[in-house]
């Protein structure tokens, strides 16, 4: 690892990363509504009928009910997926951080070239989201003032697989989003503002597609805003200049 750390860091490369990753999910997430558009409560039932092996009882969903929990089942799946390529995502901000310390003391000849090393390498430790971007500002000074946005999609993450989106007595959830919004008048370009929301107990979490999709912006947002925030970390300890994907 000494000696062939690399001069320079691709972050555009990280980023097309994340980039490729989230736009999968997004795919995914477009298909289902697509197909929750066309499918009509005969095909629902003919298909249930057609595929040998699948339980037929009296529990079965009726139509109205089962397009409402898949709606929300797709949905619950979406925000794990976001959440889990997220938590990767910040361990690359990491180990980044990591080599730009290891490339900057290299350079100047300064530091435990070998501990810096085993810092990268090191066994990722399952934190939480809190922890893992305190440590991010604490230890590096990567901060993009998102942490509430961030940490309200977990949140969200949490009370739609522990309690299926209802929110409890006692407790409640506002999230803070991302959103495009169309141009104002006079203007070309479509505008990125903050979007807020909140639920209170007894209420259950739904959230519309364009609601949905805010995740997505949000995400896609912070990636960009994480990158952007070690380049100028590499560029304060003194490491060339390369701009970040955005």
């Amino acid at each position: 690892m000494t000696e062939t750390a690399p001069r320079t860091i691709s972050l555009n490369d990280v980023g097309l990363k994340y980039v490729q990753a989230l736009q999968r999910i997004t795919d995914l997430c477009v298909f289902t509504w697509a197909g929750a558009r066309t499918v009509n409560e005969q095909g629902y039932d003919e298909l249930g009928r057609s595929i040998p092996g699948l339980p037929s009882t009296e529990f079965r969903i009726p139509f109205n009910v089962a397009r409402e929990e898949a709606e929300l089942w797709w949905f619950k799946n979406g925000v794990n997926e976001v959440l889990g390529l997220t938590n990767l995502f910040l361990e690359d901000i990491r180990k980044l951080c990591g080599l730009v310390n290891f490339t900057a003391a290299k350079a100047n000849a300064s530091g435990d070239l070998a501990a810096l090393a085993a810092e990268i390498n090191s066994t990722p430790t399952a934190v939480d989201f809190p922890t893992r971007l305190k440590q991010l500002s604490d230890k590096y000074g990567v901060n993009v003032q998102m942490d509430g946005h961030l940490l309200s999609i977990a949140s969200l993450g949490r009370i739609l697989f522990q309690r299926n989106g209802l929110i409890i007595e006692g407790d409640s959830l506002k999230l803070l989003l991302k959103v495009v919004q169309a141009p104002a008048q006079g203007e070309t370009q479509a505008r990125l503002a903050d979007y807020e929301r909140t639920w209170k107990p007894g209420e259950r979490v739904l959230l519309s597609r364009a609601e949905q999709a805010a995740i997505f912006t949000t995400i896609s947002v912070f990636i960009g805003a994480m990158l952007n925030a070690v380049q100028e970390y590499a560029k304060r300890s003194g490491l060339p200049d390369e701009p970040a994907q955005q």
